[in-house]
């Protein structure tokens, strides 16, 4: 009597998994790069944060915030941008008080950063704006 265990087809599946698995755990471990190889790679990141808020005191009083941010990057990932704004609007009371901060980390070959706030206060209103607009360029070394 003869008993087939696992078909040829089954047979050389296991035994490419089981030659294959040493493969790919080698080649998911971290590797010291040389010099050279440190030279072609670039990278680049950027984050941006905005906060906004508004408060007013009294009866009948009126409050607004709101906050956006986004980062995206070109197909090949060597530009990144990132752009944040937030609004506050405070009014109605007998005080009133709103503020917008922006901030940003970013770390490439060429960063540009700019930020603009305006406040606008009065007792009775305050208006708070602001927006940032980062770019970094990552150079590729030839």
């Amino acid at each position: 009597m003869r008993m087939t265990l696992l078909s040829p087809l089954a047979l050389g599946v296991v035994v490419f998994a089981a030659l294959a698995q040493p493969v790919v755990l080698w080649a998911a471990e971290p590797v010291r790069l040389t010099g050279t190889e440190m030279d072609t790679v670039t990278a680049g990141s950027v984050a941006v944060g905005v906060a906004a808020f508004a408060t007013a005191e009294g009866s009948n009083t009126r409050t607004y915030s709101s906050t956006s941010t986004t980062v995206f990057s070109t197909p090949k990932n060597n530009v990144e941008i990132g752009r944040g704004v937030g609004k506050a609007v405070a009014c109605c009371g007998w005080s009133s008080d709103t503020d917008v901060q922006t901030a940003y980390s970013a770390e490439g070959d060429k960063v540009i950063a700019h930020s603009n706030v305006h406040d606008h206060h009065t007792p009775r209103f305050s208006f708070s704006q602001g927006h940032i607009t980062v770019i970094v360029i990552d150079v590729p070394s030839h």
